[in-house]
């Protein structure tokens, strides 16, 4: 198993190299070896979540050396820190969230080549099962538990500016509230976690990993992605330079990692222990039940390369593709909190910024 090595104060990187082998202590000429073990270098970038795992996937299983790459991945916490290092040169490849996608799509040079998990599908806001928004039942035409009078003045933690903020946002809407009728208190996702537990707010924020602790510790989710029809994509982006100069290795590494993606899909138990080695390697403690939920829930829906192709076609109304609708959908929400602005907005949408011929090359 090879294992990872801190690269930077606030990155973990994962040391990819292929090793070359020589059986039986035989000589063998320094010219062939050199031809032999002869691959395309790259460095490439990803977080320790379920964006991440298809491309662990890939350099475990050996779909790098399939495609003749040696290949770094760079393993960063979040976006910040991942587009300051993309700035500085560390990566030309990767994937990120909604975060990088405008840090490094609509403020830099990045472009979307495909994409991966959707966020939406695990995400919720959690209250406890015998409060009054739970004894008022789940409502299907706001998508939510309890009615607006149940709603008003309850205190919230959970983390703002991120995608909380959208689904959150989404169910006031759906019960004629504004973001004023509810107390808004900012924690980050594990002490909001830790402090919910202790008695502290109404409701609590508890996406990605946090989503099946809650679930085990009974809480019930009063509101969702899944019901507020949320999509929030993940996406693998690629450096506009590298797309015009070596597109055959961007090619190569979207293969390995799409085989990864199917891998997944048909392996699902396995890949939920590559999860937890993965997550683990990286500091990010989880279970291999919950990483099985995880994968059951989010990862093995990564759409297939013939799925993907659709994302970057135009919608079926407007000039904009299904990929910038959604992403668009978010933004729009985004800057209505002042998170971004409206220049932002706009950037995201140039159509110079998406190139799907990637995913348009992997079909039969």
């Amino acid at each position: 198993m090879k294992k990872m090595k801190k690269v930077l104060a606030m990155a973990m990187a994962l040391s990819l190299g292929i090793t070359a082998g020589c059986g039986g202590g035989k000589d063998v000429p320094t010219e062939q070896t050199e031809e032999t073990t002869a691959k395309e270098k790259i460095t490439v970038s990803v977080h320790p979540s379920g964006h991440g795992l298809p491309a662990y996937v890939a350099e475990q299983n050996g779909y790098y050396e399939e495609e003749g790459l040696e290949v770094e991945t760079l393993v960063y916490i979040g976006a910040p820190p991942q587009m300051e290092a993309y700035e500085a040169g560390a990566w030309d490849i990767g994937t990120t969230g909604f975060g990088g996608i405008v840090l490094g799509v609509a403020k830099s040079s990045l472009k979307i080549i495909g994409v991966t998990i959707d966020d939406g599908t695990v995400m919720g806001l959690w209250a406890r099962p015998d409060s009054d928004i739970v004894n008022a039942g789940y409502q299907e035409e706001t998508g939510c538990y309890g009615t607006a009078e149940n709603w008003k003045d309850l205190e919230i933690l959970y983390t703002q500016g991120t995608i909380t903020d959208i689904m959150l946002t989404a169910t006031l809407e759906c019960l004629g509230l504004a973001a004023d009728d509810v107390v808004r208190t900012n924690m980050d996702s594990s002490p909001a976690f830790t402090a919910f537990q202790a008695g502290s707010g109404d409701l609590v924020q508890a996406n990605s990993s946090f989503y099946f602790n809650a679930e085990d510790a009974g809480w019930v989710p009063v509101t969702t992605g899944v019901s507020q029809e949320i999509y929030m994509p993940s996406v693998i982006v690629a450096s506009d330079k590298m797309i015009e100069e070596d597109p055959e290795t961007v090619e190569k590494w979207v293969r390995a990692y799409m085989k990864g993606v199917q891998w997944i899909k048909d392996y699902p138990e396995e890949a939920a222990e590559l999860f937890v080695e993965f997550c683990e390697e990286n500091g990010v403690a989880t279970d291999e039940a919950n990483a099985l939920k995880f994968v059951d829930a989010q990862i093995i829906k990564i759409p297939s390369p013939k799925e993907q192709t659709g994302y970057f076609k135009k919608a079926e109304e407007g000039e904009r593709t299904v990929l910038q609708e959604a992403l668009m959908k978010c933004m729009e929400t985004y800057v209505s909190m002042g998170n971004y602005t409206q220049e932002d907005a706009d950037a995201l949408m140039l159509d110079e910024n998406y190139d799907g011929s990637f995913m348009e090359g992997l079909n039969p």
